[in-house]
């Protein structure tokens, strides 16, 4: 069983894909749980309700106009999107724990030394967090099963970054001793707008993603 969690970049090319090569690798994600029922996707649900506000933006002010979306475009956005998460009929709503605070506290100095160096932006606190949602994810489930989908390419970056830390760095000591070092050691990263053939695996069959 393979686990997906969508950022809300990655979420909103769901129903507005940038170009064929991110519609065809959410589709192909997609038939995974759908078809197949061999994979599980899912939201932060601090992600939700920022696919809200970004089909908000693309309605009422679009950086680029020639995206804005007209009224009946963007109620089928919202529609779609609310039955999809309601129940969790495709993408499902994971919370916020207390795990992912603390994983986050591990992740913000990786992610400021990297800004440093590459003198780039830094990524916002939801950013981070949702890294550490995805490490905890790989923790109790399948790591080389575990996947986090983006199209963000400085998210991307972090998280590479976070693989090349010594695993040791991530043990913590507390009253029972120290938490296991492969806690938060990050799982697979798809980035969407530049993902080759062989990144994404199919769960049955020789049917690897037609790019």
């Amino acid at each position: 069983m393979k686990t997906y969690l969508f950022d809300a970049c990655a979420a909103v090319d769901i129903y507005l894909p940038r170009d064929n090569r991110v519609k065809k690798a959410i589709q192909f994600i997609i038939n995974q749980k759908k078809l197949h029922n061999q994979a599980t996707l899912f939201i932060p649900n601090i992600c939700i309700a920022e696919v809200f506000n970004a089909f908000a933006k693309k309605r009422f002010e679009p950086e680029d106009s020639s995206e804005q979306l007209d009224n009946d475009a963007y109620a089928r956005c919202l529609g779609r999107f609310r039955n999809d998460v309601h129940w969790g009929n495709l993408l499902y709503p994971y919370d916020v724990n207390r795990y992912h605070i603390i994983a986050a506290d591990k992740v913000i100095p990786i992610e400021h030394n990297l800004a440093s160096i590459i003198r780039r932006s830094h990524l916002s606190t939801f950013d981070i967090l949702i890294i550490a949602m995805a490490c905890e994810l790989a923790y109790i489930g399948q790591r080389g099963e575990t996947y986090l989908v983006t199209c963000d390419r400085r998210l991307k970056e972090v998280f590479d970054e976070l693989k090349k830390v010594d695993p040791s760095e991530f043990m913590i000591p507390g009253p029972l001793g120290e938490v296991d070092k492969a806690r938060w050691l990050p799982p697979n990263c798809l980035y969407l707008p530049a993902i080759k053939r062989g990144e994404l695996e199919p769960v049955s069959g020789p049917h690897p993603l037609n790019l």
